[in-house]
């Protein structure tokens, strides 16, 4: 039998790597229980500090409100007079309009046809050359 095949030896060696996969596995399982509570955890001071956000924000705008009111509002002459104050409203997401126009929908289809057919052929000859370099 040549030297360094005998069977103890393999199956030794089949053993420590079935453990080290067995424990890579648990590490990788550790890991994502790790960052599912990790993210839990930001899930949850985010809520609260959106929470305090908003609370700031109302108290902000009566301070505002009230300081409005004991300067007299903009009646006053010259620049010492300050104004409520108004927080700036974040702008709601701007909707698209759907695309009517035949022309454009059946450009826009054939482009899509187009880049999926170059997919394809480029995901072919990935598997082709995977398959003659093994």
């Amino acid at each position: 039998m040549p030297r360094g095949t005998s069977t103890a030896t393999n199956g030794a060696r089949r053993r420590r790597t079935a453990t080290r996969a067995r424990s890579d596995a648990g590490s990788v399982i550790g890991q994502i229980t790790q960052l599912v509570a990790t993210n839990e955890t930001l899930k949850r001071e985010n809520a609260e500090l959106l929470a305090l956000n908003e609370q700031l924000r109302a108290q902000l705008a009566e301070i505002g409100t009230t300081l409005g009111r004991l300067t007299g509002g903009p009646r006053r002459r010259g620049r010492g007079a300050a104004q409520p104050l108004v927080l700036a409203e974040a702008k709601p997401k701007r909707t698209r309009k759907p695309i009517t126009d035949p022309a454009q929908i059946e450009r826009r289809r054939a482009a899509l046809a187009k880049a999926r057919a170059a997919r394809a052929e480029k995901l072919a000859a990935a598997r082709e050359g995977a398959a003659t370099g093994q």
